[in-house]
């Protein structure tokens, strides 16, 4: 029998029908300016906190001592940014709503030297394509040269200039933006309330009056004044008039100087300003805000394990690098960065945060902050809050760098009661009063015995952690899957002191706890709390383990301390790294100032 010819086969092969009609095939053409304009503009303005974000930028850029932002209908149905800086001549006026123009850079190289916010040169082109903007200016030259020049103004709706003009103003700039996405109805129905806009605008404010602490930001909403700052120049004066806080009490300055070029300067606040969002974690790289993934998560390693749970700090960090090594043309924003040493500077953060938090202690009174949920409130809100007062003196707004460290403050402290079975009451030389928690204190010099024993515990050569034998071996009898991971784990387990055995079938043998933690009779109770810790699949179960095994081997609150026992722990205390703060970020030590009692008692 002889084989098909596969040429004759594929000729019989139906050949499959060819479409019955094909779309019309277009010409290839350059975009016209004004849809160039309209598709630039929606990368750029987003919605009207982005306006505002340009015009503010742009203010600073010129060199400005006074920004002021009104907006009303959530600046959709205006936006108004007023500055001193240096302004611009009429003739350029027109130019500078052109796509593509700018001032701030000429060559390819200087995108390698960037020292302006803005470089672009597409913020008033954009927004000038879905709005009606009014660009009033009048340069610094006319004022130096003594004539008695008024200022110029232009109008431009959708891209069109409709009109121009003459009018008295000081040098600087007035940009008024009205109707913003009246040409773009589709976004402009998913814009939010006016309320929220408001709110997204004033955080922005906020960013930049902790930015630039020399420059004075007034903001308006709806004719209310909202914000105001007085351009003191000195950042921690910036932060107490937008916060209202006591400095001395709740700001603990950050220095930090690596090496020629790259320092690092700002604030933290006290743990007792924690937050339940990131909305006051600020970072500027050059003056610039920015939200780098890898920076930002580096600032919370720094202060994750030393807050509860969910919270995050108030924490302002200025970051100066040499130009070159920032890349700031990343995203039509201009947020995102990419820097030469991300991973260098992201341990330095990590560290300086981290340095700093360790040791704070918390103090009694907690405060309310004034932020984009109270838009709408009359007023701002007055200086005192909760019985802390804002301190009236500019001079006396500083840092704390004099002050004794919370190690050598607990290592001076004198005990003079046991509160409640719980907490100790000792006394600073100083006068100040100092409450902390018994059983916080214990667990967090547990858990650093318990780290330091088992840095290199496990690895080769290396010796395990010393175990106290059990009178009676504990049996735990656990789930299948659980068996098999806790089998592979056995001898991490072992390293640390914990030894199990396999007892048969999905039965464990605990004989021993680690030496030297406290109550181990007390741990035997949480053997099983234990175990499932040592079964979680995170990467950190290990030192979560040890956080497990100091907690509840550690002083029980309700025992009874002699004198002799509270000045014990208070100084095996001062000898940790992290005194102010236990394992898992809760407080445990509580300051009452010499300042805050005469206060209160009014001394």
């Amino acid at each position: 029998m002889s084989l098909p010819d596969p040429s004759m086969s594929d000729l019989t092969q139906p050949t499959p029908s060819a479409p019955k009609s094909l779309p019309p095939r277009l010409p290839i053409r350059q975009l016209a300016a004004e849809v160039a304009e309209r598709i630039a503009a929606g990368e750029v303005i987003e919605r009207p906190v982005s306006v505002v974000k340009e015009l503010v930028e742009n203010a600073l850029d010129a060199g400005a001592h006074e920004i002021r932002v009104e907006i009303r209908d959530g600046g959709l149905r205006l936006i108004r940014v007023s500055d001193n800086g240096q302004g611009i001549p009429e003739e350029d006026l027109e130019r500078a709503c052109a796509r593509h123009s700018t001032s701030k850079i000429g060559r390819v190289e200087d995108l390698e030297q960037l020292h302006t916010l803005g470089f672009r040169g597409e913020a008033l082109a954009s927004i000038a394509a879905v709005s009606e903007l009014t660009l009033l200016s009048r340069p610094i030259e006319s004022e130096e040269s003594g004539l008695e020049e008024p200022a110029a103004w232009i109008t431009v709706r959708g891209g069109e200039l409709v009109q121009r003009g003459h009018r008295a103003r000081p040098h600087g700039t007035t940009v008024t933006v009205r109707e913003l996405f009246y040409n773009v109805p589709a976004r402009l129905k998913f814009m939010r309330s006016a309320r929220s806009e408001a709110g997204q605008i004033l955080q922005l404010l906020y960013r930049y009056a902790a930015g630039y602490p020399a420059v004075r930001f007034n903001l308006s909403v709806e004719e209310q004044p909202l914000l105001q700052t007085s351009g003191s120049g000195e950042l921690a004066t910036a932060l107490a008039e937008l916060y209202r806080l006591p400095l001395a009490e709740l700001l603990i300055p950050v220095e930090v100087e690596d090496e020629p070029g790259i320092r690092i300067f700002g604030y933290v606040g006290n743990r007792v300003l924690a937050q339940p969002n990131r909305q006051h974690v600020m970072l500027f790289i050059n003056g610039r805000p920015v939200q780098a993934r890898a920076l930002q998560e580096a600032l919370e390693a720094g202060y994750r394990p030393l807050l509860a749970k969910g919270r995050h700090p108030l924490l302002v960090l200025h970051l100066q690098l040499p130009a070159s090594e920032v890349d700031a043309n990343v995203h039509p924003a201009k947020t995102e960065v990419r820097l030469k040493r991300e991973r260098e500077l992201a341990t330095l953060l990590t560290q300086s945060v981290r340095a700093v938090l360790e040791r704070s202690p918390v103090l009694p009174a907690e405060s309310t902050w004034p932020g984009p949920a109270s838009v709408y409130q009359p007023r701002l809100p007055g200086p005192r809050r909760r019985g802390l007062r804002v301190l009236e003196e500019s001079e006396r707004y500083g840092g704390r760098s004099g002050l004794p460290t919370p190690a050598e403050v607990l290592a001076a402290l004198r005990p003079l009661a046991q509160l409640q079975q719980a907490v100790i009451l000792a006394e600073a030389p100083d006068g100040s009063l100092y409450l902390i928690d018994q059983h916080r204190a214990h667990e967090r010099i547990l858990y650093e015995h318990l780290r330091s024993r088992a840095a290199g515990a496990g690895s080769e050569g290396a010796e395990n952690l010393a175990a106290h034998l059990l009178l009676e071996p504990v049996v735990l009898e656990l789930k299948g899957w659980q068996a098999e991971l806790l089998e592979q784990r056995l001898p991490i387990l072992a390293s640390l002191g914990l030894d199990c055995e396999h007892f048969g079938g999905r039965s464990f043998l605990v004989r021993s706890v680690p030496e030297g933690i406290g109550d181990s009779e007390q741990l035997v109770a949480h053997l099983r709390e234990l175990v499932e810790i040592a079964l979680e699949e995170s990467g950190d179960w290990k030192d979560r383990l040890l956080i497990g095994l100091a907690c509840r081997s550690a002083l029980r609150r309700g025992r009874t301390l002699s004198q002799g026992e509270q000045q014990d722990l208070l100084l095996r205390l001062a000898q940790t790294s992290a005194p102010a703060v236990c394992p898992h970020g809760s407080p445990v030590l509580l300051h009452y100032s010499r300042a805050f009692l005469s206060e209160k008692f009014e001394w």
